[in-house]
């Protein structure tokens, strides 16, 4: 398997996931009919857990986790190639990620308050290391942005772009809360699911990027 198709694994199965296991919620009935990056009439949490939707997204992330931490050794590798420099805290920072998505994915669907902390704990860890890596790899190669190639500076760009909007979410979200408003809830919904699609979009990006830069990778033997 070429690295580019380890990336765009980690980009459309995710996305396969959330939107999957909300179809077929909607096919059981047990979830709620709206368009939820409109409406934000649940998240993708619950989505996931409504009827047997679970079994999918369960089956669908916990792959993921593994080849998340794939990914995230393949660009520290890309990136020493590209900088000539190593970066340990990218793949340390995206690795740890991906194993808080295990405890997410593996604790969705219990009850309890302990069980609940833990999914609260898992999925908000996984998005900070993951969004943490991103960060790492995006401002390693706009230090090396002159040597770069001049599609891989325009994936780069919106890789970016991505980034501002994460914190433009982010800060939208907060601020929603503390007003305290009476669609807080829903409006965090909306942006849940903008939050996802934009992350995954980062892996597409990355993909592109290895196959522009003929970035392989064999069983050790790293060619680019």
């Amino acid at each position: 398997m070429q690295p580019r198709h380890i990336a765009w694994s980690v980009c459309l199965i995710p996305v396969v996931a959330a939107h999957g296991s909300f179809l077929f919620g909607l096919w059981e009935g047990v979830a709620n009919e709206c368009v939820p990056y409109l409406e934000g009439c649940t998240s993708i949490s619950r989505a996931a857990r409504e009827g047997n939707a679970i079994f999918l997204f369960r089956g669908l992330m916990m792959p993921v986790a593994a080849l998340l931490v794939l990914f995230w050794y393949l660009q520290s590798v890309w990136l020493r190639q590209v900088t000539r420099e190593p970066h340990p805290w990218t793949f340390v920072s995206g690795a740890i990620g991906a194993v808080f998505l295990i405890l997410y994915v593996d604790f969705l669907g219990t009850e309890g308050d302990l069980y609940q902390f833990l999914r609260r704990y898992g999925t908000t860890l996984y998005f900070a290391l993951t969004i943490l890596a991103q960060m790492f790899s995006i401002r390693s190669l706009q230090q090396k942005a002159g040597t770069l190639d001049t599609k891989i500076r325009r994936y780069l760009n919106l890789q970016f772009l991505l980034m501002l909007l994460y914190w433009c979410l982010g800060l939208a979200n907060v601020v929603i809360k503390a007003t305290g408003v009476s669609w807080a809830d829903e409006a965090e919904n909306v942006i849940e699911w903008h939050f996802a699609l934009y992350m995954s979009l980062y892996f597409a990006l990355n993909a592109m990027m290895w196959k522009r830069s003929r970035f392989e990778w064999r069983f050790g033997v790293e060619r680019g």
